[in-house]
């Protein structure tokens, strides 16, 4: 079975059946409110962005973590082929030395 649930209109939190608080203002518009708090800051016209528990508040200020899909993750790693492990070990090996930088003994 499967519960519906709506988002508070002030805060963003669930809202399950039964619970809440229904506003429907004078132009009809419904505003479905967590509970008497969400509803008292509405009524006062202060944003939710300022009140740090809002899930507006937490959306602006990158406080949630960003979930990444799998195929994110998968896309990041380089693959690398075994000839190319082959010749890098290979070099390892050698003790083969990159080019030199810097650090000349040049006269000023």
């Amino acid at each position: 079975m499967v519960l519906k649930t709506e988002l508070c209109r002030f805060s963003g939190q669930k809202i399950y059946p039964g619970k809440g608080i229904r506003f429907i203002r004078a132009d009809s518009q419904v505003f479905l409110f967590a509970n008497s708090k969400c509803k008292r800051y509405f009524h006062n016209r202060l944003k939710p962005a300022k009140l740090t528990w809002t899930a507006m508040y937490r959306k602006q200020h990158k406080k949630e973590r960003i979930k990444k899909t799998k195929d994110e993750k998968k896309a990041k790693k380089a693959e690398v082929s075994k000839s190319q492990k082959a010749q890098t070990k290979g070099a390892v090996q050698k003790g083969s030395k990159g080019p030199k930088l810097g650090g000349g003994g040049g006269k000023r």
